[in-house]
């Protein structure tokens, strides 16, 4: 007959009796949980950059048409998020001082956040169809310049209405420059284009580093301080 080597409580010879439960555990691992934590934090912080790491390495814009906006028939592959390209003429009134933009007189939107300004203003050649988007004024111009600026290009990211930054405050800018307000209505970001991106690449190269050294010491054996 097998005689038992322990007794009720007793560890078995030869074996660590460890108590069971969560709270225990944790207690036994405080440094796995540490390394976890900073690896969830990081992840968080790659997810963040990734749509614009990529859209940095777009080349060339895709050239889009009026007829292909006004027909509502993007070029073939073509979507939000996507460095685009169009040639036209803003559509904005000739009254542009600081008292009437916003309104109608001046057909051009506002929507202000944290201390930035986006304006908004359609082009003659799309009318209702399509809205540009810049960021304070213009490179190189003022917005009073748009007055008489004439036929040029405008680069940047496609977006819609409905998902550009800060929507409630764009649908409530739109809305006062009698501008049209649906959210499927394409919009132009001019002040969002790959060669911006491309100048922080190294601070979004270092997070993802970051990343991967912490995935590193999360997969680590040894469950203990890194130094």
């Amino acid at each position: 007959m097998e005689t038992r080597e322990h007794k009720a409580g007793r560890p078995v010879a030869g074996h660590e009796h460890r108590p069971r439960g969560i709270g225990p555990w944790i207690g036994r691992n405080p440094w796995l949980l540490v390394r976890l934590f900073i690896v969830l934090v990081f992840s968080f912080g790659v997810s963040l950059i990734a749509d614009q790491f990529s859209y940095g390495l777009e080349g060339k814009p895709v050239t889009l048409t009026a007829e292909q906006i006004n027909s509502g028939n993007l070029p073939e592959g073509v979507e939000v998020g996507d460095y685009v390209r169009i040639e036209g003429t803003p559509d904005v009134g000739e009254d542009l001082t600081l008292e009437k933009l916003g309104t109608p007189e001046s057909r051009i939107g506002i929507s202000s956040r944290y201390s930035v300004s986006y304006f908004y203003f359609r082009l003659e050649e799309t009318g209702d169809n399509l809205l540009i988007q810049t960021a304070q004024d213009l490179p190189g111009d003022s917005l009073r310049d748009l007055e008489n600026m004439g036929e040029r290009v405008w680069d940047g990211r496609l977006a819609r209405v409905g998902t550009v930054i800060f929507h409630d405050t764009t649908q409530h800018g739109l809305e006062r420059a009698n501008l049209p307000r649906d959210e499927s209505i394409p919009v132009i970001e001019t002040g969002d284009t790959p060669q911006q991106y491309r100048r922080i690449f190294p601070a979004y190269s270092a997070v993802v580093v970051v990343w991967l050294a912490s995935l590193g010491w999360l997969l680590w054996k040894r469950n203990k301080p890194f130094l």
